[in-house]
């Protein structure tokens, strides 16, 4: 188990990341705590959540799809926050991407956003 110490300096250098950096990193981490039984599967994913200031009840949630690196040659596509949206054609999920070309947290889809 790592320490409170090792622990602060890993969020630590984590916040330096930009936004699409910091996806990426969590791309490689969060599908690993994956759990699946009794007919059920339960992804750890990250998310946006949106809240408006008229609308004290309205929080709109949208998970972050993972760029598409093969399209992106191996890179994480442009450096413009989390602008790009859409829903996922495979599960129906909303997601919002730095990337037009991006990759479903939930089902592993190819996402086409806009």
């Amino acid at each position: 188990m790592a320490s409170d110490q090792e622990r602060d300096q890993l969020a630590a250098q984590l916040m330096t990341l930009p936004v699409h950096e910091l996806a990426d990193v969590l791309r490689r981490v969060l599908p690993h705590y994956t759990e699946e039984s009794n007919g059920l599967r339960t992804s750890l994913v990250l998310a946006t959540a949106t809240e408006y200031e008229d609308e004290p009840d309205g929080i709109d949630v949208t998970f972050v799809a993972w760029p598409d690196r093969d399209y992106y040659d191996g890179g994480l596509g442009p450096d413009q926050g989390l602008w790009e949206g859409g829903d996922c054609e495979q599960c129906h999920t909303e997601v919002s991407s730095n990337a037009k070309r991006a990759f479903c947290p939930v089902c592993g889809s190819r996402c086409e956003l806009t």
